[in-house]
């Protein structure tokens, strides 16, 4: 089958070329590839400008905020013969209403409740994964030296997300039990050790350096984590110990290619399970069995295939 035209309009685009994995993905899986930026102030001219030249088979938007891409934008790129799919990786509490005044033909998440409240309401929608990027996240490198236990995240205070105070909760206890063993790395924290927010390659290089790397997630809802659950495995050296959330069963199985908890107590005994020498091996086979996995199924050529699938499937 011939591979279709995609134009890219969203957040992981660069003029100056083609720059990151997500942007490769496409462009390996199209027979041409455009792209605009949804933070270029033209956007609705320019994307429709792109539309009427280059007249592609699909449109993957990115936009995760209102007043980006018009409605009429839209409904030019239909009547252009496009497919048109909204992606976001975002959640809030519900689906914001300005997503529904978007006439695209598929809205795209990557969760399953979302997904499940625009069917709902009588229109498609689909389960995107996220991916991450093999090139970076990966066992080979430089491994920093820090802490054998690390959690990577913000902190935005205890009431913005449903998970904030738990994160809280969960940090600052671990804290307290492994002084100097556990390092937290973002943004809003009191007792963070600091943050790699601006460099991927620095993130993989400190999992490289870790023994235990925790996720958690800002909602504990259908098939969601933030890619942070990706990067960790991808890199394939500190074992994922990931907070439970529903159908995550689906993906991973606990004891093979990570190991989920639902209680702090439950991370902390996990916690001094793989600490122990005695378990050593177990922690780094687990790893390298979340790195295949993760190289097989969730990378961002993954996710360009899977837009592919939906088009194919939905169109």
């Amino acid at each position: 089958m011939t591979k279709p035209k995609i134009l890219h309009i969203g957040l992981c685009v660069n003029p100056s070329g083609i720059v990151n994995d997500m942007q490769r993905a496409f462009v390996n899986n199209s027979s041409e590839y455009r792209e605009i930026s949804t933070g270029d102030p033209q956007v609705n001219s320019g994307a429709c400008r792109i539309s009427n030249e280059f007249k592609p088979d699909i449109i993957f938007m990115q936009i995760q905020a209102e007043r980006i891409i018009a409605p009429s934008t839209v409904e030019l790129f239909k009547n252009n013969g496009a497919f048109v799919i909204n992606w976001t990786g975002d959640v809030r509490d519900s689906v914001p209403n300005w997503m529904y005044s978007l006439p695209v033909d598929v809205t795209a998440f990557s969760n399953l409740r979302d997904v499940k409240e625009v069917q709902e309401r009588g229109l498609k929608s689909a389960y995107l994964e996220i991916g991450y990027d093999p090139n970076i996240y990966k066992p080979e490198g430089e491994a920093k030296n820090i802490e054998p236990i690390v959690f990577f995240g913000n902190s935005y205070g205890p009431s913005m997300f449903p998970m904030s105070e738990f994160r809280i909760k969960m940090c600052t206890h671990l804290k307290s039990i492994f002084a100097g063993r556990f390092g937290i790395y973002g943004t809003g924290w009191n007792i963070s050790s600091g943050n790699f927010n601006s460099s991927q390659p620095e993130e993989a290089s400190a999992y490289r350096g870790a023994k235990i790397a925790i996720n958690c997630s800002h909602y504990e809802i259908e098939k969601y984590s933030s890619d942070r659950l990706f990067r960790i495995l991808g890199t394939g050296t500190a074992i994922c110990l990931a907070k439970w959330y529903p159908r995550i069963e689906e993906d991973f199985e606990d004891g093979v290619h990570l190991r989920y908890w639902k209680t702090i107590d439950e991370l902390k005994d996990l916690i001094n399970y793989y600490l122990d020498p005695a378990n050593e091996q177990e922690r780094v086979s687990i790893a390298l069995q979340g790195h295949i996995l993760a190289k097989e199924k969730f990378t961002f050529n993954n996710m360009a295939e899977n837009v592919i699938k939906i088009w194919e499937v939905m169109k």
